[in-house]
């Protein structure tokens, strides 16, 4: 009786010493993980907004030191960013239409272009990846046409994309590089497939556009939709939604349009241009210079 008293009380010390070394242990390796991690980021050379300069050389290594630490997805594809210069109202009329396109390339985008082409309008083309002949050359001419391409998704999977915020920057990563190479272009804007605030990013939104705005691109909602991806749209239909939203802005206009293989939106936008020119409406493709309409997520009442 006696030794299986103490055979217990060795095992409720054994216990005892376990439940105290395993958790000590655990918190030891993650601080020098923590640690590490640390190092790792403040020995990074910050950049930008992220840079504060001491002292007098601002060339100096040791003069720079980080305002903010860096997290994981700042950390991805450097490279990936662009020159925003500012924003100039003044060189924007209010009666300014801007006619974009999202998701192209497609077997659209010739006939959207020789339709621009025709009537002299300038637009702008937010694409996706895709793969092609066709579709290479069809970029290809949007950018030598004097048309603004700005990114879209190379995947356009809402699912993958706002997964999180790293997913996002590297599908960002690879549209970018899609454009870069094979139309020469170094695009500096970009539009969130379904806004900057939707149902698959309510997690993430604030995020992921203080991300892409940190490395200089501008993004881009929209004021006016064509409603041409609607259930039952015409063309008549198409037409009439523009120009009621047109009117109703109250500077320049921001129409949503889509480059998906719609042949409706072919046969709408030469009677949108001259309908729009006949009330005084000019156009024009977007820049970084001009400021876009960008999403506000309401505040709650009460």
């Amino acid at each position: 009786m006696t030794k299986s008293i103490v055979f217990w009380k060795r095992c409720i010390m054994v216990g005892i010493v376990l439940l105290i070394t395993i958790p000590t242990a655990g918190v030891i390796l993650l601080a020098m993980e923590n640690s590490r991690l640390r190092h790792e980021i403040e020995t990074k050379p910050p950049m930008g907004d992220d840079a504060v300069t001491i002292g007098t050389n601002s060339y100096d290594a040791a003069s720079i030191v980080r305002k903010h630490p860096l997290l994981s997805y700042q950390l991805l594809y450097p490279e990936l960013s662009a020159n925003f210069v500012g924003f100039n109202d003044d060189l924007v009329d209010p009666k300014t239409v801007f006619l974009t396109f999202d998701d192209g390339p497609s077997t659209s985008t010739p006939l959207i272009l020789d339709a621009l082409k025709e009537h002299d309008v300038k637009a702008t083309f937010f694409v996706n990846g895709k793969t092609g002949l066709f579709a290479a050359s069809w970029l290809k001419r949007i950018a030598k046409e004097g048309h603004g391409i700005g990114l879209h998704s190379y995947t356009h999977q809402y699912s993958l994309i706002y997964a999180s915020v790293e997913n996002f920057i590297e599908d960002l990563n690879k549209n970018y590089l899609y454009v870069k190479n094979i139309a020469d272009v170094n695009p500096t804007l970009l539009r969130f497939p379904g806004g900057s605030i939707n149902t698959y990013n309510l997690r993430l939104y604030q995020s992921l556009c203080a991300e892409v705005l940190r490395r200089g691109f501008i993004y881009c909602d929209w004021n006016v939709s064509a409603g041409d991806t609607l259930k039952g749209e015409t063309v008549d239909s198409i037409v009439e939604n523009v120009l009621n939203g047109v009117k109703l802005c109250w500077g320049p206009a921001f129409v949503l349009m889509h480059d998906n293989g719609n042949v409706d939106i072919v046969q709408a936008l030469p009677k949108i241009i001259e309908k729009l020119r006949a009330e005084g409406y000019s156009f024009a493709a977007l820049n970084n210079t001009v400021r876009p309409p960008m999403f506000v997520y309401p505040e709650p009442e009460g």
